[in-house]
């Protein structure tokens, strides 16, 4: 394992759900720290929804007659990256333009000013956007 740290950077939420089904950028993430040092997640813009808590949420797609049960629970991707040790951040004026709180949040998402998250860029060795 390297010693390289890395901050992944996401901050569109949705990049299609059908063709996201095998491999999302969350579970990337995951993969990335098994070869790095260390990696963090910082979530911007609509991505802070990834970290809303919500248990309601049904990862289904129905199209016709076909039902796509395959599809990636950003949410519980968020879940795994806590439970894992990897720090997920979201940015907070985010996270409140869309009607969310810091209570919202999955447990163990911190939730950082803007100017505090990007003061934490100099902590990595690369920061990218994912």
């Amino acid at each position: 394992m390297s010693d390289y740290r890395v901050l992944g950077v996401i901050d569109r939420a949705y990049r299609g759900a059908v063709e996201v089904q095998f491999f999302d950028a969350l579970y990337g993430i995951l993969d990335f720290r098994e070869q790095l040092g260390a990696v963090a997640l910082a979530l911007r813009g609509a991505a802070v929804t990834l970290a809303v808590d919500e248990t309601e949420y049904q990862p289904v797609l129905e199209l016709g007659a076909v039902r796509m049960d395959t599809l990636p629970d950003y949410r519980r991707s968020v879940r795994a990256l806590v439970a894992e040790g990897v720090p997920v951040m979201v940015d907070e004026p985010d996270l409140r333009r869309l009607g969310f709180t810091p209570e919202d949040l999955v447990p163990g998402v911190a939730c950082l000013d803007t100017n505090r998250l990007a003061a934490t860029w100099d902590e990595y060795d690369g920061v990218w956007f994912v």
